[in-house]
């Protein structure tokens, strides 16, 4: 009896099938061949954005005002022309230092014209109503000073010697006197043309300060009456303390307790006359409209 090989062949094949099963099964299923599992990393906090805080608004940034400088005045193209006229105190040292303290200003050209014991009440002995109006139309001025008055406590004479006398301290006195003033106002005054009109100085004697104080009244409203080109300038304050009491001596310069006075108590001193100068000097810088000048302006040459 002859075996056939193909059932042998089979079961071979089928051993060696399941064994390989057998050997994938362990595979699959043996923990050494696991592949080990790994968590997926921790996630990691995100800090929190801290609020910020909100912006205080700023202002506008505002440029300074920056205020224009003030224009100096330029100098006059020709200079002013100022004429002094008066009596014993523009006669004498006042005058005389007034005039030369104004004709050393590069801008200003002055000339004085005076005579002692004149006044307005008497053109009999000096007219100067007619002198004025000879100065002036000579001169051409554009400021006329005048410190006149202090004879004039008297009866007023007429021009011609014909007329009536108006006496001294009568009713009728200080109008008659006013109208002297204005007459000689006129002859000096113009439209383009200014007055500067001193108040007579304070004197030490009383009854001679009580005559004064009538004429001063009176020319203060007679210059007030010109209007814008006629200043009166009261004088008192120059020569007074902070008490108003009467400046005996001064310091003058650099010279110290300098007596003002002459012995009659109305004339200046040389001393008295350089003080008073040097107060009035810078009101007259003030009417020519010269005082804001730059201070420079004294070390130029005249024209």
């Amino acid at each position: 009896m002859r075996w056939s090989a193909r059932p042998c062949f089979s079961l071979v094949t089928l051993a060696l099938v399941v064994t390989a099963c057998t050997a994938d099964k362990n595979a699959v299923s043996s923990p050494a061949s696991t592949v080990p599992f790994t968590p997926p990393p921790a996630a990691i906090p995100v800090a929190e954005p801290e609020p910020v805080a909100a912006a205080t608004p700023q202002e506008p940034a505002i440029a300074p005002v920056v205020e224009p400088e003030p224009e100096t005045p330029a100098a006059p193209a020709a200079p002013r022309k100022v004429l002094i006229l008066g009596d014993s105190l523009a006669a004498t040292g006042f005058g005389v230092l007034l005039e030369k303290k104004l004709d050393a200003h590069p801008d200003i050209e002055c000339w004085r014209k005076a005579k002692s014991a004149t006044g307005l009440a008497r053109p009999d002995f000096y007219d100067w109503e007619a002198e004025a109006r000879k100065q002036v139309e000579a001169r051409k001025p554009d400021l006329v000073v005048v410190i006149l008055g202090g004879n004039d406590g008297q009866d007023l004479t007429p021009k011609s010697g014909k007329g009536k006398r108006v006496t001294w301290k009568s009713d009728g006195w200080n109008d008659a006197y006013k109208t002297r003033v204005a007459d000689f106002l006129k002859e000096i005054g113009a439209a383009e043309r200014k007055v500067l009109w001193l108040g007579l100085p304070k004197s030490e004697l009383n009854g001679f300060e009580g005559k004064l104080s009538i004429i001063r009244q009176v020319q203060s409203e007679a210059v007030a009456d010109l209007g814008a080109t006629g200043t009166y300038l009261e004088t008192t304050p120059f020569l007074s303390d902070a008490k108003g009491e009467l400046l005996a001596t001064a310091t003058v310069g650099k010279r110290k307790d300098q007596d003002l006075r002459e012995d009659d108590g109305i004339h200046f001193t040389m001393a008295g006359s350089q003080f008073f100068a040097d107060k009035v000097y810078p009101e007259v810088l003030r009417v020519l409209e010269l005082a804001d000048l730059e201070p420079e302006s004294a070390a130029r040459p005249k024209k």
